[in-house]
């Protein structure tokens, strides 16, 4: 529900974290003998994990379960572009998209970008820590 973080989030949340931690190279997790960091799909080189696709997936719920509030069932959030390209938007929303650009960077390993964070801990601790807060706010925003 908009403005509310509710058990389907908190449950997205910590999939979506776990999965962050794995792809910035922080830890290494496996559940019921499989890794998260076992790719999925190969294209060209580029691998698509089980960890890209859970924090899609996280995020994708996050957002589709908020989109509606308890008196409407097509509740819009007002997302000025024009505000956000001049930059007068809130923190809040430069938040969302930077942790949007690290989610689809490092999950598809854009310019190198999953090679740069994972290469040093203290940068893949900054990238889960926007991402995670970045969640959050997709979560209770919608």
């Amino acid at each position: 529900m908009f403005g509310q973080i509710d058990m389907e989030d908190a449950i997205a949340g910590t999939v979506f974290a776990l999965s962050a931690a794995v792809t910035a190279g922080i830890a290494t997790i496996s559940i019921m003998g499989h890794a998260l960091s076992a790719s999925v799909w190969t294209l060209d080189g580029t691998e698509i994990t089980i960890a890209f696709v859970l924090s899609l997936l996280s995020l994708l719920g996050a957002y589709g379960t908020n989109r509606m509030d308890s008196q409407s069932k097509n509740f819009d959030v007002d997302t000025d572009i024009v505000a956000l390209a001049k930059g007068q938007a809130t923190v809040e929303s430069y938040v969302m998209i930077g942790t949007i650009i690290l989610v689809v960077g490092t999950g598809l390993d854009i310019l190198g970008l999953r090679a740069a964070i994972q290469a040093e801990p203290i940068i893949g601790l900054v990238s889960l820590a926007v991402q995670a807060a970045g969640y959050y706010v997709i979560s209770y925003l919608g």
